[in-house]
């Protein structure tokens, strides 16, 4: 980095190391100011997000529910930067104060098929958090993620990730290290609930009524390397973050491997819309999940 990224990423530790230092109570006051001020002016935002629910949610919402379950989303999405602050200053062996986790003989029975261990998970709760199971549960855990343009702030948060035990693996370089990972039996964890740009790189499935690009990798690696596939969701719940590690996902094979990667595909997202449904001003209704349409569908309109 040159002289000003070195800068801008110090003024980043300090910025949140004084936000560390907020109550919970006094965090989330000002996270509410925070939310309502970028609601009011980030228009971009605030419409993809009024969009998106009214696309899930339909006529159960009317207009003002819309809007008041929008703006508590921005509320959530502002406070995670005062969450973050105060976990990043938790040492490990204080985790369980803050966080619990369950079903963990679920994630220890798929690592005991020797092949690695596919987990996914959604930009639900505080997904920053998740990077903590590694340490919590004794189990090295690597994570793929796409690198951030701003490099004062990819450096801050790939060593924030890095330093509660994960191995960050970059997206556009991520298939050798995570073979390897799986071929040492470790733990692989991918994000797949965001929008896919590129058609040749997802698949479409139903999310919410409405066809979704997809993220096909995790389908492909599964069939690819028979390794377990684990859900793995973290939520807000009684004043604590809890880390929901589900059951094995059966992996459907069928030999065709076009129909096997839809059919895979389609179950891990209908699995996300699940826990959106149970949570749902938990989730990052900011992102434009539908953006890329099918071609037919294109072509219809």
């Amino acid at each position: 980095m040159n002289l000003l990224d070195t800068i801008i990423y110090h003024g980043i530790l300090i910025f949140v190391r004084a936000l560390g230092v907020l109550s919970p109570a006094s965090g989330e006051k000002i996270a509410g100011v925070l939310g309502a001020v970028w609601f009011a002016l980030d228009k971009k935002h605030r419409r993809i997000t009024l969009e998106n629910i009214a696309q899930a949610y339909g006529s159960e919402l009317n207009r003002e529910q819309r809007r008041k379950f929008a703006l508590t989303v921005f509320k959530n999405a502002a406070n995670m930067l005062f969450e973050h602050a105060r976990f990043d200053r938790t040492k490990p062996r204080d985790y369980s104060k803050i966080l619990s986790v369950r079903g963990f003989f679920n994630l220890k029975a798929a690592q005991a098929r020797g092949k690695g261990v596919l987990c996914f998970s959604a930009h639900l709760g505080n997904w920053e958090v998740t990077s903590a199971l590694g340490s919590m549960v004794d189990v090295p855990f690597s994570v793929v993620y796409r690198r951030l343009e701003s490099q004062p702030l990819d450096r801050y948060i790939n060593e924030k990730r890095s330093a509660t035990g994960s191995k960050m693996l970059t997206m556009h370089k991520a298939l050798d290290g995570v073979l390897a990972t799986l071929d040492r039996g470790e733990l692989v964890g991918l994000l797949i609930d965001q929008n896919v740009r590129k058609r040749t790189r997802g698949v479409f499935v139903d999310f919410f009524g409405r066809k979704a690009c997809a993220n096909s990798g995790l389908a492909r690696l599964a069939l690819s390397t028979g390794a377990p596939v684990i859900p793995i969701f973290i939520f807000k719940a009684g004043g604590k973050f809890v880390i929901e590690i589900l059951p094995e996902i059966p992996l459907v094979r069928t030999g065709d491997e076009a129909r096997d990667i839809l059919e895979n595909t389609r179950i891990y997202n209908a699995l996300i819309e699940k826990y959106v449904r149970k949570y749902p001003e938990q989730w990052f209704w900011i992102h434009n999940r539908w953006r890329t349409r099918p071609l037919d569908e294109k072509r219809k309109g």
